[in-house]
């Protein structure tokens, strides 16, 4: 995530600043609290866009540990392949 806030830093430093607290807010809010919420995209992997920027938040649940995964903050136009490696 942090490239991406960089990146977004290197146009207008507001823009880095929302595109963080966009994420920070759907990992405490909605991921924590609903983690089936987003639907399944690959194997256990499920996809949640976010609402402003072309980004999605790629992550897994452990039910056991019921923990939640994040494998990838990537944006929509990327090749999966850059993150399903990462699904066990």
């Amino acid at each position: 995530m942090l490239h991406v806030v960089n990146w977004y830093e290197t146009i207008l430093s507001k823009l880095a600043q929302e595109f963080h607290e966009e994420v920070s807010h759907k990992i405490e809010n909605i991921v924590a609290k609903f983690p089936k919420i987003a639907p399944t995209v690959y194997k256990s992997a499920r996809k949640m866009s976010l609402n402003r920027f072309p980004y999605n938040l790629v992550y897994t649940i452990d039910d056991e540990k019921k923990e939640v995964k994040i494998l990838a903050i990537v944006h929509d136009k990327r090749n999966p392949s850059v993150w399903q490696d990462r699904v066990v």
